[in-house]
């Protein structure tokens, strides 16, 4: 095993990065660095820490089932004082989703949804995706995760709003939702922002 968190601590270059380390050792033994993630999480070397987060983000989309014990670290991240904990915090929550067997996570949507009115673009974008995908792991979070994401996107200037118009393709199998979320993305099909306007009529094939 490589001391990853060794490595973290230095220089950040081709073949040190974090999704360097994830693609050439984290990822083809997965359980075995697992606890050596979970110990960088809590480092005070700030690097070490933001390193770790981003591993735990890449291996929450490949193996969550992995990670899904460690679930209320990242619960309790999501109050996190540096920034990528929080960011990473949410993302994680909702690759985490799909295998919450104790349905601890939709209890947060109330959470998660708070951050869509940051100021950081990027935990604004993390909170919209987990938001859907906590919604089809989670129907009967749906209506409220619909609410929020509508409600929240004058809170999205310019081709940001792009993040809400893509994330109503998630609520296409609710019978209930479909309709609204149809009205909603036709709002922006005839956007004077291009890669609005692009995304509106992608989502409106995909809505049916």
């Amino acid at each position: 095993m490589k001391d990853i968190l060794s490595i973290l601590d230095g220089k950040w270059e081709d073949g040190t990065r974090p999704k360097d380390l994830y693609n050439l050792y984290i990822s083809k033994k997965p359980t075995e660095y697992l606890e050596t993630i979970v110990e960088g999480l809590n480092s005070s070397k700030r690097k070490v820490q933001s390193g770790c987060a981003e591993l735990a983000s890449l291996l929450s989309e490949d193996t969550p089932e992995i990670l899904y014990p460690h679930l209320e670290l990242f619960i309790s991240n999501l109050d996190a004082k540096a920034p990528v904990l929080r960011w990473k915090a949410v993302c994680i929550i909702g690759n985490l989703a799909p295998v919450d067997k104790k349905k601890a996570i939709p209890s947060l949507v109330d959470k998660i949804s708070f951050f869509l009115d940051d100021k950081s673009i990027v935990l604004q974008g993390h909170s919209v995706r987990a938001l859907t995908k906590i919604s089809k792991a989670f129907p009967e979070t749906a209506p409220t995760a619909f609410k929020r994401l509508t409600a929240s996107a004058n809170r999205f200037p310019g081709n940001r709003v792009g993040f809400i118009v893509e994330a109503m393709e998630a609520f296409a199998d609710y019978p209930e939702l479909v309709e609204e979320a149809r009205d909603f993305v036709e709002s922006y099909a005839d956007s004077d922002i291009k890669s609005v306007a692009r995304k509106a009529n992608r989502t409106l094939k995909k809505l049916g």
